[in-house]
């Protein structure tokens, strides 16, 4: 049996699924993809190694994470503030999803959540239904809605009111010859953010630079014309060397994370049943990201979080 569903298995439902492992409990992960990690995707090309999501990241609290993970020894700095996996930021992902031990349904898609008696119960969209003691919910808004609508009509509006911004991030490699000495360019509305590095591991040599730029309002633009838009943009001649261009439709909540946002997500929040949680970026009080740059902890502590109150959600029932 079941002690606890976690649907979603981005970066917040793998940091609870990990908190769950760490503490023995019988768990099972859910992940509509064939892969964990959601719009964290990392590739290595010809010594450049490309992230569909922010490379760069504000410096991870806990420490001790990142030691049990395997991973502190792989950071490289990038920026005075900022930092960056040597491997990709999927690197923090493969990590904590090699640490779980319980079930796990891959490609599997949640249609509803609701309640049979004292247990929760998961409809899949293939007609399995799963039931479990407590349900932690990793989704963006607009999933989330969709699952809670029988089980919390009124939260589940309110998530539906959700929107997101559009933004394509343009991942480029240079040679420094071919790029100015500072390839800062005009940043406004249409190109929100420019972060680049020729820290080693992210490219071939210090002889190279990878740049990535964030574009906006270009959800139906294709790939190349992206990349034409970015480079005519900031003036860059030169054909790089590598170049990818990717988009999260929920990657950028529509929100300035501001008290108003904070309060929105406490009141869905109160609107769920006791053994159940909302985690991921969407519900993050401060803003996941900054100038195209990642904050992680909020969402990695959310979903350890969200375990631990499973956790003690089951207990007290137990009493």
């Amino acid at each position: 049996m079941r002690d606890v569903v976690v649907i979603g298995g981005g970066l917040s439902g793998l940091a609870a699924s990990y908190e769950l492992e760490r503490r023995g409990a019988a768990y099972t992960v859910i992940e509509v993809k064939g892969r964990f990690g959601g719009g964290i995707r990392s590739r290595s090309e010809v010594g450049f190694v490309m992230d569909a999501c922010a490379f760069a990241f504000r410096p991870l609290a806990d420490q001790a994470l990142l030691e049990n993970l395997g991973l502190r020894e792989r950071l490289i700095q990038v920026g005075s503030e900022t930092c960056a996996f040597a491997d990709g930021t999927e690197s923090l992902i493969g990590a904590l999803a090699e640490r779980l031990r319980g079930g796990r349904l891959m490609r599997m898609a949640v249609s509803s959540v609701g309640r049979l008696g004292n247990r929760f119960t998961i409809c899949l969209e293939n007609g399995i239904m799963l039931d479990a003691g407590a349900l932690i919910l990793a989704l963006p808004a607009r999933f989330a809605a969709r699952a809670l609508w029988n089980l919390a009509p009124d939260a589940a509006e309110q998530l539906a009111r959700f929107r997101y911004d559009s933004i394509l991030r343009v991942s480029l490699g240079y040679h420094k010859r071919d790029l100015p000495a500072r390839p800062d360019g005009v940043l406004d509305e249409t190109f929100p953010f420019i972060i680049s590095t020729d820290q080693r591991g992210r490219v071939p040599d210090s002889d190279h630079l990878l740049v990535q730029v964030g574009l906006r309002h270009a959800e139906d633009l294709p790939g190349g014309e992206a990349i034409r838009a970015v480079t005519q943009h900031f003036g860059w001649r030169a054909s790089p060397l590598v170049a990818r261009v990717d988009d999260w439709p929920e990657a950028d909540l529509l929100s300035n994370f501001c008290a108003a946002h904070r309060q929105r997500v406490d009141a869905i929040c109160d609107k769920l049943a006791d053994g159940v949680s909302l985690i991921g970026s969407d519900y993050c009080r401060e803003a996941p990201e900054v100038s195209g740059v990642a904050r992680l902890d909020e969402r990695i502590q959310m979903g350890r979080q969200a375990a631990r109150v499973a956790l003690a959600y089951l207990k007290a029932k137990k009493k």
